[in-house]
């Protein structure tokens, strides 16, 4: 049987033992999520006083996702020397197991919170949209329910596209990889530049309506160069691994980049931060915490790895949750407001993670591997 053999991580070959997971990569997970979370619950980002920008800039860190992502299947994937139909297959049953109970229940909560919305023909559709995950491919319906779901259309897409590719992007030198990694990274900056000069203050300014900003934030074909930008780096940490002395330094220079560039973020155009600018600061990163030393050793601590686990959840649920708190019970958007319902949200994401998507993952795995079979 080729079957589905780890619920984490589940389109592995049997018998095949999965590569370690990357801790730190996982706990690092959360804090990117927890800088969404604060983004979208404490509203005007001048109460932050002099973190103002670095706070305005949360919508940065869903490039991150991104590309952790292209790092992350390819680190787990790269044994296999073949992507016929039976891997990606399997592949997908792990990708749909993995995101797709916890987002469904989330679309649930969501339509469920306002029924009357779905009065409208256009919300019927939007809501069929992102059943599918096709939400983010019109800019008409894409923000109708779960508003941070986007980008798990966007991921569908990605996952979809993934088998096909990450073979093909196996650099064989260092110089290769740094040149896939500037290719993907010049490719995710050409829409955000012809926005900044087609219609610079909807570029420059979040609060300014632009119809094309928003659709370069917002299609996954645009978006595809930041997912791809994590495969080669895989490849590298996987074959052409830096030395646990140069690690440190790409992370310290990774994080260095990433905070001043956050600190400065109002000086900066709002839609390139937003698609892939600090893409080198996040490789650098991402490869600096790949390896073992003091860091990667305390950001692997079990606390912070669950914390991480549990990030998808807080992703996914934050927005509504604070928006319902708004509607239902006039709750504030103040730092103090977002420390009260970070207190709930988080240990519901927790619980959301280990009873709802973990088991649901595992039930979905056990339930293809005893109704599918297929030659080894």
């Amino acid at each position: 049987m080729d079957a589905v053999t780890d619920p984490r991580n589940p389109a592995t070959t049997p018998g095949y033992v999965r590569p370690a997971q990357l801790r730190a990569l996982t706990s690092v997970r959360f804090l990117a999520a927890l800088h969404v979370a604060l983004y979208h619950i404490v509203r005007p980002f001048s109460l932050w006083g002099p973190l103002a920008g670095f706070m305005a800039a949360g919508h940065s860190a869903v490039p991150f996702f991104f590309l952790l992502s292209g790092f992350i299947l390819t680190y787990s994937h790269a044994h296999e020397s073949h992507t016929g139909m039976a891997f990606k297959k399997r592949f997908y049953i792990a990708r749909i197991a993995r995101i797709y109970p916890l987002y469904l229940l989330s679309l649930l909560f969501a339509a469920g919170s306002d029924l009357h919305v779905f009065a409208k023909h256009i919300h019927i559709l939007a809501f069929l949209a992102d059943v599918l995950m096709v939400q983010s491919w019109s800019i008409r319906i894409v923000n109708f329910f779960n508003v941070p779901a986007w980008s798990l259309s966007a991921e569908a897409f990605f996952y979809l596209v993934f088998p096909f590719v990450f073979l093909r992007l196996r650099p064989r030198t260092r110089g290769c990889a740094a040149a896939w990694l500037l290719l993907f990274w010049a490719l995710a900056m050409a829409a955000p530049l012809f926005a900044l000069y087609r219609t610079p203050a909807a570029a420059w300014h979040e609060g300014v309506n632009g119809l094309l900003v928003f659709r370069i934030r917002r299609m996954p074909l645009l978006l595809l160069p930041e997912f791809l930008a994590g495969i080669p780096l895989a490849w590298v940490f996987l074959h052409l691994r830096p030395s646990r002395r140069a690690s440190l330094y790409m992370l310290a220079a990774g994080t260095t980049v990433l905070f001043v560039t956050l600190f400065f973020a109002n000086h900066i155009p709002w839609v390139m931060l937003g698609n892939g600018l600090l893409l080198p600061a996040y490789a650098m990163i991402v490869l600096g915490l790949s390896e073992d030393h003091a860091v990667s050793s305390k950001l692997s601590s079990a606390p912070l790895v669950l914390l991480g686990e549990s990030s998808y959840a807080l992703y996914l649920f934050h927005f509504m949750f604070n928006d319902w708190l708004d509607v239902h019970f006039g709750a504030g958007s103040s730092i103090p407001d977002a420390l009260w319902k970070l207190a709930i949200l988080i240990p519901l994401s927790i619980a959301l993670y280990l009873l709802v998507e973990k088991p649901s993952r595992k039930r979905l795995v056990q339930w293809w591997n005893s109704h599918h079979q297929y030659p080894a």
